[in-house]
C-alpha cells in the first residue's frame, strides 16, 4: 500500500481509566477497521486468535481488519517492523495506527519519537492524542502521579470516564482539566457510547464564545503550572520567531510542556496562517492552514511549569518588536 504518511493516533490515560474497555468496544463495533493497534502492555482484547507469528511482535487480527500488536517499550523498532511488514504485504492492510500507551507512560517521548526520528518522520504523521480521565480518582491521581498530569497536557482531546460512578464530580473535573490543558477539546459525551470520531482532528486552537482562545487572557497558575496566551497584532518574521522559540526551548525545554499557535508570517500571507505546535522541547514541522480563517497576526497558547510566564511574555513581545535588530533584547538574554 502506498500513499502519504500513515496517521498515528494515540490513546493515553492513567491505570484504570478505561483504555482497554474503550478499545474493546470500538473493536466490537467495527470502528477500528483499517487500523493497526499497538498496545505496549498486555490487553485482554477479543481477538480471533489468528496468530500472525511476527518476529518481535505478538499479533492478532481484531475482527476482520484491525491488526493488534502487543509490543515492548521499543516503540520505534515496533513501528518500523510494522511498516516494513505492511509494505511486504505480510500483515493485513491498514491506513491508520492507534497506539494504546501504558497507564504509567508519559506520552511526550512517544510524540517526540514520531516527530524526530529520520526513518519514521516521512512515513508517519501524528494525528490526535486522546486522554481518558477517571472521574472517581482523578484528584488523587493528579496529586500523586506526575505521569497523569503529563497525559492530560499532551492531549488534544480529553474524555471523562466512569461518570455514572461519581456524577457529582464531573463539573469540577471539567474545570480542572480545562485549567491544566486549555488547548484540549473536552468531550462531554460518554466515551463508552462514542465511536472512532473521538480521534477526529480537533481545531487548531479551541475558541471560546467570544472568539478568544479558551484560556485566561493572563497567565494563571495551577500548582506549579501556568497557562499563557501570547498575541501579536501583525504578520512577523518567521526567522525571528524561530530564534526566540529556540532560545526559550534551549533554556526551558523541560518547563515548556505544550505550545500551540496559529500565526501569519510576513511574505507568506497567500499560503494562509501557519500552525505551530510543540510538546516539551520537540517542535513539530509547521503546517500552512489555507482552510483556516484567522486575523493577521499570531495567537499562541503555552502550558508552562516552574517558569515565570510574565518573563516569557516580556521576552516574546520585546523580541518581536525589535525584529530585524541584531542586538538581543535584555529580557531575552535573561530568559535564555
Amino acid at each position: 500500500m502506498t500513499g502519504g504518511p500513515v496517521i498515528v493516533d494515540m490513546l493515553t490515560g492513567f491505570l484504570g481509566a478505561g483504555k482497554t474497555s474503550l478499545i474493546r468496544r470500538l473493536g466490537e463495533a467495527g470502528a477500528l477497521a483499517d487500523t493497526a493497534l499497538l498496545v505496549n502492555e498486555y490487553a485482554n482484547l477479543p481477538v480471533d486468535q489468528r496468530l500472525l507469528g511476527l518476529s518481535g511482535l505478538r499479533a492478532d487480527v481484531l475482527g476482520d481488519t484491525c491488526l493488534c500488536c502487543v509490543i515492548d517499550d521499543d516503540l520505534r523498532a515496533s513501528l518500523l517492523k510494522l511498516l516494513d511488514l505492511r509494505a511486504k504485504g505480510e500483515v493485513p492492510a491498514f491506513s491508520r495506527i492507534l497506539i494504546e500507551t501504558s497507564g504509567m507512560a508519559d506520552p511526550a517521548p512517544l510524540v517526540a519519537t514520531l516527530a524526530k526520528d529520520p526513518l519514521l518522520r516521512p512515513r508517519l504523521k501524528l494525528g490526535t492524542v486522546v486522554a481518558l480521565v477517571d472521574v472517581r480518582h482523578y484528584a488523587d491521581t493528579l496529586r500523586e502521579q506526575e505521569e497523569a498530569r503529563a497525559q492530560i497536557v499532551a492531549a488534544d482531546r480529553i474524555l471523562l470516564t466512569k461518570r455514572d460512578l461519581a456524577p457529582g464530580a464531573v463539573e469540577t473535573a471539567i474545570r480542572i482539566m480545562t485549567k491544566i490543558n486549555p488547548l484540549a477539546e473536552l468531550e462531554r459525551a460518554d466515551p463508552m457510547k462514542t465511536g472512532a470520531e473521538i480521534f477526529r482532528p480537533g481545531p487548531r486552537l479551541r475558541p471560546s464564545r467570544d472568539g478568544e482562545v479558551a484560556a485566561d487572557k493572563h497567565a494563571h497558575f495551577h500548582d506549579r503550572m501556568a497557562t499563557l496566551v501570547l498575541r501579536w497584532p501583525e504578520a512577523f518574521d518567521w526567522a525571528m520567531f524561530a530564534t526566540w522559540l529556540s532560545l526559550l526551548l534551549h533554556r526551558h525545554g523541560r518547563s515548556v510542556l505544550r505550545i500551540k499557535g496559529v500565526m501569519t508570517v510576513a511574505g507568506e500571507e497567500q499560503h494562509g496562517p501557519l500552525f505551530v505546535q510543540c510538546v516539551r522541547h520537540v517542535v513539530h514541522e509547521p503546517e500552512h492552514c489555507p482552510d483556516e480563517t484567522a486575523a493577521t497576526g499570531a495567537e499562541i497558547v503555552m502550558i508552562l511549569r516552574d517558569v515565570d510566564p510574565a518573563l516569557v511574555r516580556r521576552s516574546f513581545e520585546v523580541f518581536m518588536a525589535r525584529a530585524g535588530t541584531p542586538a538581543m533584547p535584555k529580557s531575552v538574554a535573561a530568559i535564555a
